[in-house]
């Protein structure tokens, strides 16, 4: 019986061991793409648009020093940017419509804008990265009072 009962364990358990993400090795480009569906989205539908594409453009960026999403992208992030920036809070947490948070959300569709005026100007990487950086710690202002969340950390 206790043998069986081992060989049970040893049939559902081993093939989730075996297929475990090694931590030494990156995690896939395909598999990271889900992980903004639902990582740290908060209750403001249209703030969680742009995270999808900040996160998409920031998270190359910020790690590996690739801008090519960025230039990618930058038109995408922009349009969500200034959607976010002139839709209405939810009223509920209250704290998303305080006006540290509306304002952030302003703040990253106008710092967005000369972000993409950047790109277009092919200015230097160093530059880019500097703004980008910006309208990044701009986001995580209104993402902290709206969402109740740390930097992409624990939920409140």
């Amino acid at each position: 019986m206790l043998a069986r009962l081992v060989l049970a364990s040893l049939i559902f358990v081993a093939p989730q061991v075996l297929s475990a993400q090694d931590p030494a090795k990156p995690m896939p480009e395909a598999e990271k793409k889900g992980m903004m569906d639902d990582h740290m989205m908060g209750p403001w539908k249209e703030m969680n648009a742009f995270h999808r594409v900040m996160g998409a453009t920031w998270h190359p960026a910020s790690s590996k020093g690739d801008l090519a999403p960025l230039k990618a992208k930058v038109k995408d992030l922009l349009t969500a940017a200034d959607a976010w920036a002139t839709s209405k809070p939810p009223a509920m947490p209250a704290s998303c419509g305080d006006s540290t948070v509306v304002g952030a959300a302003k703040k990253v569709a106008t710092d967005t804008k000369a972000l993409v005026g950047l790109v277009e100007s092919n200015a230097d990487d160093t530059r880019l990265k500097a703004a980008l950086k910006s309208v990044h710690d701009t986001f995580e202002v209104a993402e902290k009072g709206c969402a109740g969340h740390g930097e992409h950390g624990a939920a409140a």
